[in-house]
This record gives structure tokens, sequence and C-alpha cells, in this order.
């Protein structure tokens, strides 16, 4: 309908959760371009650039899409551009249920806020913040946070429908975007690391999907062993050795 907001829509492509947003949002914009992105798309797309130039895009959603908009993107969007960021304000970017998990957070949820030309530094329109769990691991909190986009998405939805733009949460991020370079750094364990710290770190870092944490024995990184338990005493992480430098581990996409 030519009443509508003109919208373009950015997707993950976890199919449960874009397939009921795109749903929602074509219910109530003029939905010009949809597409669905796996985690290791970088490039904007060509189809959603060409839409938003032709000047008659009202809103940009990037839901749980992996890639940055470009400034000159986010000039052509006539009203509002809004990422919906699958972690709390307390931990912009990359690594944030790990983060989290390590530092002992009570909460944790999901961010909405208007994009910039900075990851994760616009202002904040809506959080949702729910309860940590005593035996949550990375995935399982990581899942939690992506479901909790979608009361977001509802709500800012429902808000640019009606009055054609967000009003701020009065929410404010806690520090600047951690970036894969400090999470992958971070990933790296010693020997020399107390034993608790190891295990706090193990318990942060595990997921089923994606590599680490990692040693790193004479300037070599491999993965520690799967069948490390972070349980163990104190006693048996001292004795811990990582495995053989003979199979070095690259790092790959992580929460």
């Amino acid at each position: 309908m030519s009443n509508r907001y003109g919208c373009v829509l950015l997707m993950g492509d976890r199919s449960d959760l874009a397939d009921t947003a795109e749903t929602f949002a074509r219910a109530r914009f003029d939905v010009q371009h949809a597409s669905r992105h796996s985690r290791d798309e970088r490039q904007f797309p060509q189809a959603a650039a060409a839409a938003i130039a032709r000047g008659k895009v009202d809103v940009l959603f990037n839901y749980l899409a992996p890639m940055y908009v470009p400034p000159s993107v986010l000039r052509g969007v006539r009203r509002e551009a809004i990422n919906f960021h699958p972690a709390p304000p307390a931990w912009p970017g990359i690594g944030s249920a790990s983060y989290a998990l390590y530092r002992g957070d009570k909460t944790f949820g999901a961010t909405a806020h208007r994009m910039t030309n900075k990851i994760d530094a616009g202002e904040i329109v809506r959080v949702v913040r729910f309860p940590v769990h005593p035996d949550d691991t990375c995935a399982t909190l990581s899942n939690r946070a992506r479901r909790a986009t979608l009361e977001l998405f509802f709500d800012v939805c429902q808000e640019l429908e009606v009055a054609g733009h967000a009003v701020p949460s009065g929410d404010c991020w806690e520090r600047a975007a951690l970036t894969r370079a400090e999470f992958d750094q971070w990933m790296t364990l010693s020997r020399t690391d107390p034993p608790d710290e190891i295990a706090r770190k193990v318990r942060a870092l595990r997921h089923p999907k994606f590599p680490g944490p990692f040693f790193e024995i004479d300037g070599v990184r491999v993965e520690l062993p799967r069948s490390f338990d972070s349980s163990e005493s104190p006693s048996a992480l001292s004795s811990l050795r990582p495995p053989n430098r003979g199979t070095e581990s690259t790092r790959g996409e992580h929460e």
C-alpha cells in the first residue's frame, strides 16, 4: 500500500526468527527489499542499497544480519535505521554472552538502537532484560538473547508504524564495542593462568558450534581439548597441559 512506510529488512539466516520478523514487518510496512544472510557474509547487499538509493525507503531494519551498514546507505534512509543487538548495553560488539558469563552478570538481554557509522554506538531506543541462570552456557544465553530480539522487533515496528520514529529509552552503552581482535585475544589462555581463571573462561566460551578457548604454546595457538571439564578441581586444572602443537586450531565465528 502506498500510504505505508517503505522498508528494507536485513535478517540473519535463522529461519524461526527471520520468518516471524519478516511476516510481522510485511503486515505493517511496504517492504521493498528483504534478505537473509549467513554469519560469514560481510558485504552489504547491492539490492538493498539500490532500493534505498531510489529514495523511497523510510525504515531500515538490521535484524541479526552480520554486515556493517555503510554511512552512505544510512544517509539515504528517510526516517529510522534500527539495529537489533542480541546483548544488553553492557556488552556492545563481539563476544557478549561470553563476557557476561565470565563476569558473573545476573542479567542479560537485547538492545535496539539507531545505526551510526560506529558499531553498536547509536542512540538506544529499546532494551529487554532477563535473568542469567546458574546453568547457562554461551549457547543457551545467546539463544535466549536472540529470541528476546523478537520482542524488541515487535515493539519498534509498532512504534514506527504509528509514529514514524522511535523514542530513545534513556539507556546508554557502557563501553565501546568490543572487537573481534580483542575477543580473539581474550579467548587465548596461558598455562600460567590460575586454575579458577581457566575454569571461568572455559564455562564462558564453550559452544557446540564454535572453537575455543585456546592455549598458546611457543607462539602456536591450539584449542583446549573438548574432553576438558571446567568443573574439575584446582589441582586437576593445575596439571592440565595443552595438546601437542602439531595441530594449530583456526578461529571461527563465536557468539
